[in-house]
């Protein structure tokens, strides 16, 4: 990533483009994605917001009626559709499921063959993912904003930012 990143230090929009282009074309979602959202004049929009996962992650957003575009936003923002994805904090896979939260969800989903390793699989993670997606959505009352707050810094933080101002 750092090598990728030196590399295009100065590219003119047209440079950009290509080189979003050469990483789409590789499977390199992350630098397709956040190279192409440098550019300023000139866009490709289709690489900007890629989705390589969509048909996964539109059938796991439908099964819990949430918005496919808004689960394909989070995933986009949480690890730029990298199945491998790992945060520093442990979050793992597309969409960026925490260890307890996934413990968790799985339970409430009666998953039978859980394991830690199936965090890596994209329609396994989606499937966790969604379900703890919507979870939070119910509990903020059906605000996306702060279930996207919730979903990302977790449910008591985004209490907190809300406040005792009802939504």
């Amino acid at each position: 990533t750092r090598e990728w990143l030196w590399t295009i230090r100065g590219m003119d929009d047209r440079k950009l483009l290509a080189a979003a282009e050469l990483a789409r074309r590789n499977e390199a979602w992350d630098r397709a994605i956040s190279t192409a959202d440098r550019t300023v004049l000139a866009h490709n929009f289709s690489v900007r917001y890629l989705a390589p996962y969509r048909e996964v992650l539109a059938e796991k957003a439908r099964s819990r009626d949430l918005d496919e575009s808004w689960v394909l936003g989070v995933v986009r923002q949480e690890s730029r559709f990298i199945i491998g994805a790992k945060s520093s904090a442990g979050a793992t896979g597309l969409m960026q499921v925490m260890r307890p939260t996934a413990k968790w969800a799985a339970q409430r989903m009666r998953v039978k063959n859980f394991s830690w390793a199936r965090l890596h699989d994209p329609e396994f993670n989606a499937s966790l993912g969604t379900y703890y997606l919507r979870h939070v959505l119910d509990q903020f009352d059906g605000s996306p904003v702060l279930a996207a707050a919730a979903y990302n810094a977790g449910p008591s933080r985004a209490r907190m930012w809300r406040g005792s101002v009802p939504v």
